[in-house]
């Protein structure tokens, strides 16, 4: 062979060298099937990755969204990607956890403090008033007397060994009295009875001054509920004022002292204290 004869090419090869030519549409070229076609796709591949952008760019696209975004430069993956690992707990130093017991004890003495300072003064209350309740008691001549008991007896009976006049505990009627002033003396049996439920009995001696009397029966009034004011007859003193196991002898209708009796024992004194009184 001559070097002016040219080696054997198959049509088909020439075709794909003139397809590489620049400005000649793609789709004019046609399609390499013989022999060495795989030479002609890859030049016309690498002609048309060149030239054609749209190409290129579909099939880079294409991978991406095949490969979740794994296209040509991007990072392997889960190369940075993920939520972030927890970090492990932070371990105290040893300074730390000396601060931090240190805070706990003070934390626990002021706790302390607080508590016997809140205690301190509630015990500080009730003595406080248990001491001004005594004194008032001695400064008023209260007498304390042995309770009874509070045995109910039939309607009418009577009742002779009360420890004191008037009485203040006992056996004693089943039915109480109505609560404000009467006219009328109040039998033994049916007052003890109202002086189980916390009233406070205010009760005079017949041919007492009107005077007394009258601020008496004003000082009954004013009280809505147990009190009684009313006549006692054969009373050892002009007045005498009663509650649960307590009696107070007055020479006169002291209306100071006999207040501050009220203020003590009314709806306090009492098994039954704070039941209301009967309406009259």
């Amino acid at each position: 062979m001559s070097r002016s004869q040219t080696p054997d090419r198959s049509p088909d090869e020439t075709t794909g060298q003139a397809a590489g030519k620049p400005g000649e549409p793609s789709a004019s070229r046609p399609t390499a099937t013989g022999p060495g076609s795989g030479k002609a796709k890859t030049a016309a591949g690498g002609s048309s990755g060149r030239g054609s952008s749209g190409r290129g760019t579909a099939g880079r696209g294409a991978g991406a969204g095949k490969g979740g975004g794994q296209g040509r430069g991007a990072p392997p993956r889960g190369a940075g990607q993920g939520r972030p690992r927890p970090q492990g707990r932070h371990r105290l130093s040893a300074a730390e956890r000396a601060a931090l017991k240190r805070h706990k004890q003070r934390r626990a003495i002021v706790i302390s403090l607080v508590s016997v300072v809140v205690v301190g003064a509630t015990v500080a209350v009730v003595l406080l008033r248990n001491a001004s309740q005594e004194a008032a008691v001695r400064n008023l001549n209260v007498q304390a007397l042995p309770d009874q008991g509070r045995t109910h007896l039939s309607a009418g009976a009577k009742f002779s060994k009360y420890n004191s006049t008037p009485p203040t505990s006992g056996s004693h009627d089943p039915n109480p009295a109505p609560c404000g002033v009467s006219t009328e003396p109040i039998p033994n049996e049916v007052q003890v009875h109202d002086l189980e439920h916390g009233v406070v009995m205010v009760q005079y001696r017949p041919g007492l001054d009107q005077a007394q009397v009258q601020a008496l029966t004003t000082l009954g009034r004013s009280y809505s509920s147990h009190v009684i004011v009313a006549p006692y007859p054969n009373l050892k003193t002009p007045v005498a004022v009663t509650a649960w196991t307590k009696l107070m002898p007055l020479d006169r209708a002291d209306t100071g002292k006999i207040r501050k009796f009220i203020d003590l024992y009314r709806q306090l004194a009492g098994p039954e204290a704070g039941v209301p009184c009967p309406i009259g």
